[in-house]
């Protein structure tokens, strides 16, 4: 039985991809995650379904903003949903991007 079992609940969303044309430095992707989603989690995800080659992950995790809305009685307040970002490191010789109209073969 594998250690770990993804399903379709997990979703990670891609916000930003950095240096992707640069000489030097690998390129990052970050990705917007839930709570409770952990590095090796991630990791695998990528990997697994993927194929991508991850070579370092990191996380930080982002609270709610708080909003208040003046009606014309009272004011409202809300808080928006809690959130995690992964910034993933992939390897310098990989490629994880193609842009559209470019086929792979």
């Amino acid at each position: 039985m594998p250690r770990w079992q993804f399903f379709a609940n997990m979703p990670m969303t891609l916000i930003n991809i950095r240096w992707l044309g640069h000489p030097v430095k690998p390129v990052q992707a970050v990705f917007r995650i839930q709570p409770r989603m952990n590095k090796l989690e991630v990791r695998e995800y990528l990997s697994k379904i993927y194929g991508l080659p991850v070579k370092k992950v990191m996380t930080d995790n982002w609270l709610g903003r708080h909003k208040r809305i003046q009606g014309k009685r009272q004011m409202f307040r809300f808080t928006r949903p809690a959130y995690k970002r992964a910034i993933v490191t992939f390897d310098r010789d990989a490629t994880v991007y193609s842009p559209r109209g470019e086929d792979d073969g």
